[in-house]
Order: C-alpha cells, then sequence, then structure tokens
C-alpha cells in the first residue's frame, strides 16, 4: 500500500490540521510523503531535491520531505521514481479508533474538494492496536462524510475504483497521520501503455535502472544501447523519456486536478512547460543525435506492442529517424552493433520464461537460456557492459560473468539485482561459490 513509512518527525501543529485556510494553501508548507520501489529511496530523495524539496529523509519504501503546494504538484507531474506523493493534512496522538477519527474529522475538507467530488480511503496500520484495519478505515470514511455533513447537511459519495479524491491514513502504536494523495492512479502508469507482456517492469523501477546504469562510469561514457529482451518496450522508453527530457506526467491525469487549490492556469504552466522541454529534447535528438538505441525481442507481437507504446509515448519520429530501432530477433543471435555500449536489459525470468513456451521445467529453461547467453555476450561483446536486472540473486553462478557491481532493488516483493558486468571475450565456465563477492552499492 501506499505510504508505508511516514514516520518523519512530528510537526509543531501536531493534531491539527496542515494549511487549514484554502486561501493559504498555495504558499503553506506542507510535509509531505512519496513512495518509490525499495532500493530507490536516496534516488528519488536526490530527484525531489532537485525540484525543491527540504527537510527530505529517505526512509524504507520512499521518503519525507517538506514543499509548498505548487511544489508537490509539480513533483507529482515530473517525478520518475514516486508511486504517490502525499500531503499531509493532519497528525496527532492517537491510541483508539474513537482519537483517530476526531483526527481525520479536524480536517477542513470542504477547502480541499467539492460535494460533489467522489473519494475513497485507505489505511496503513503500522502496528497500531486497532480493532481491524477494515473498521477504522471506515471510521477514516465516516470522519470526512461526517465533516461535511454538518457543514452542508450532505456527505460525498464514495468510489473505490474511480475515485476524483483518495485520502490515506497511517497509524502506527502511538499516533495517527492523514494525506490527501495528489496522484490518482499510482505514478508507474504515464499513460502510454495499452498493451503489456508478460509480467512488465513497472515504469518508475524501470526509470531508476536507468538512472543507475546511467550514473556508472560505463554508463556516462556510452552512447550506443542495446535490450535483447526489450518486450512491451518499458526499458527504452524510459530510458528515451530521460535522455529527452519528457515529463512522466505528460499524458495522464492526475488526483490533484480535483483538489480546490489546482487552477487551470497552473495545470496550463505545467502541461506548456513539459511541452516546451519534450521538445526541446526531441529536437536536440533528431538533429544532433548523441545516442541510438536497438531493441529487439523473439514475440513479433511484442515488438509491435512496443512500437505502438513508444510511438503513444510520442517518440515516433525516433523510429523513423532509425534513432530507435527494434526487430524480431532470438537475443542469442543478436551481434553488437558498435565496438562497445551498454547491453541494458530484464532477461526473462519466472512468469516471462514459462511464456516463451519452454517444454522443459521452467528452472532447466532458464538455466539453458542464461548458460548460452552468459556465453553468447562473452564471445561477442567484449568491450561492452552489461547491465542485467533480474531476480536470480546467483547470476553470476548461472550466467557464469562475474558482475563487477550488483545493485540490491526490489520488484514489488520480489527482492531483485542490477548487475553491472564488464565483458571480456571468453567461454562459459561456471564459477565457483567461494570467490570474492562483487561490490554492492
Amino acid at each position: 500500500m501506499p505510504y508505508s513509512n511516514p514516520n518523519h518527525s512530528k510537526p509543531n501543529n501536531a493534531g491539527k490540521p496542515a494549511g487549514q485556510q484554502h486561501n493559504s494553501t498555495k504558499q503553506s508548507v506542507f510535509n509531505c510523503f512519496a513512495s518509490c520501489p525499495r532500493g530507490l529511496e536516496e534516488i528519488l530523495v536526490a530527484e525531489l531535491e532537485s525540484m525543491g524539496a527540504q527537510k527530505t529523509r529517505a526512509v524504507t519504501g520512499g521518503c519525507t520531505f517538506e514543499a509548498s503546494w505548487r511544489q508537490a504538484t509539480r513533483m507529482t507531474y515530473w517525478t520518475r521514481f514516486a508511486g504517490r506523493i502525499g500531503l499531509e493534512l493532519a497528525r496527532g496522538e492517537c491510541t483508539s479508533e474513537d482519537e483517530f477519527y476526531h483526527i481525520a474529522k479536524s480536517v477542513d475538507w470542504h477547502n480541499w474538494f467539492k460535494l460533489s467530488n467522489t473519494f475513497r480511503v485507505d489505511l496503513n496500520n503500522l502496528g497500531a492496536d486497532i480493532q481491524s484495519v477494515r473498521f477504522t478505515q471506515l471510521r477514516l470514511k465516516d470522519a470526512v462524510c461526517d465533516a461535511f455533513l454538518e457543514r452542508f447537511d450532505e456527505r460525498p459519495n464514495v468510489s473505490v475504483e474511480a475515485p476524483d479524491v483518495r485520502i490515506f491514513a497511517a497509524i502506527n502504536p502511538t499516533e495517527a497521520m492523514v494525506y490527501i494523495d495528489l496522484a490518482g492512479e499510482n505514478l508507474f502508469k504515464r499513460g502510454w501503455r495499452e498493451e503489456a507482456g508478460v509480467a512488465p517492469l513497472k515504469e518508475n523501477l524501470a526509470a531508476g535502472l536507468w538512472h543507475i546504469a546511467r550514473q556508472s562510469e560505463a554508463g556516462k561514457n556510452a552512447d550506443v544501447f542495446l535490450d535483447p529482451f526489450c518486450g512491451s518496450g518499458t526499458l527504452v522508453i524510459e530510458s528515451l523519456s530521460q535522455l529527452c527530457d519528457r515529463a512522466p506526467g505528460l499524458e495522464r491525469a492526475f488526483a490533484f486536478e480535483n483538489l480546490k487549490p489546482f487552477t487551470p492556469e497552473w495545470g496550463k504552466e505545467l502541461q506548456e512547460d513539459a511541452n516546451r522541454r519534450f521538445n526541446a529534447g526531441l529536437d536536440k535528438a533528431l538533429t544532433t543525435p548523441y545516442f541510438q538505441w536497438y531493441a529487439s525481442d523473439i514475440t513479433e507481437l511484442l515488438i509491435d506492442i512496443a512500437q505502438e507504446n513508444l510511438a503513444r509515448a510520442g517518440f515516433e519520429e525516433l523510429l523513423d529517424a532509425g534513432i530507435v530501432q527494434f526487430a524480431q530477433r532470438d537475443a542469442l543471435t543478436v551481434e553488437p552493433p558498435s565496438p562497445s555500449g551498454i547491453v541494458f536489459s530484464n532477461p526473462p525470468y519466472g512468469e516471462r520464461v514459462r511464456a516463451k513456451g519452454a517444454d522443459v521445467p521452467e528452472d532447466e529453461a532458464y538455466e539453458r537460456l542464461f548458460k548460452a547467453y552468459g556465453d553468447h555476450l562473452k564471445m561477442n561483446f567484449s568491450g561492452w557492459t552489461a547491465f542485467l536486472f533480474s531476480g536470480d540473486l546467483e547470476i553470476k553462478k548461472t550466467l557464469g560473468l562475474s558482475p563487477k557491481r550488483k545493485r540490491p532493488l526490489f520488484n514489488g516483493p520480489i527482492e531483485c539485482r542490477l548487475f553491472e558486468i564488464p565483458l571480456t571475450r571468453g567461454v562459459y565456465r561456471p564459477r565457483a561459490t567461494t570467490e570474492q563477492p562483487p561490490e554492492e552499492s
């Protein structure tokens, strides 16, 4: 669930809603929480600080920070790594459901959204002694409805599937925090994906993988990139979005657009700024090409889907210019398009191995594929560096290649690594498990 660790230091107005007066919300500074895939916390902190976040602190699965309304909404529009961003509206000491109800009801909800808006509530229990999450969640809903009833003698409607407004609370053994969500749908949903392959990477995780790879010495100096297991194109598109300065929120809606502090003028400013930056980035890539992308997959349907996704994301001109090239190809037959470059990929694992139609058990199919692919890389890609994201924590043994560095990350609940592997010519040989472990970063 979002906002799993909103445990930043208690503000001076604990127990009172922040920004009570609607007219002051744009100037007020709010305590905020942003969630992200585990392993990207420090990257998220740096990203939000670059957009003006103050008093940032990484916590497991996200970060806390302070920001104004305009800063927080801009962050929601531009963040590549967050899953959700919420403004804290109330916080207070809490040891019972009744105390929690009064904390939530203290917010001037009518200053944040209209009676005609639908809403939903979510709750995360961080170890509080409560009757049940469901019951306490209903108390949150009742608090919001009762606040409207007292003022208007009417209550807003709840919509679980498609709410205009999302409210979230977290409750621990001593206190409760109430947030209003700025995102709406999770921020990994960029708006360009209509179809996907089996078990696709979430876009914010893919963006983090690309950022990590590009910050490495090999990544900084590379201008040729290759993904031989491209699937529906997530890694390619997220990399292009960073290379061409495309805002993740360019083609999607946000919950903050339904909140009272939002104005059409602010929305227009966000959109025009994003369009200007993307147009400039795309023009630079087309007029003075400084990178080349090659992507392939063994499944023709996935290549079609990837190209359609790329076009919906606004990169069709790069396809037309040949700066990005897709092809149906077996990864074991892909040759290096240049003397050096980056293999950047999420090779099939688990569900994706089964989807390839292997007629042998999954583990055996995976081991065969990776042994052959490791041999292929070693024999043909000398001078390149591979960045491979996998849930196989023993990939060195399976692939027959020694990582220089491995970065711990989580793909949902699955512990994974991003392996950085310098490639030199040789043949596949299983490594002894007693070798010196690669550096973790």
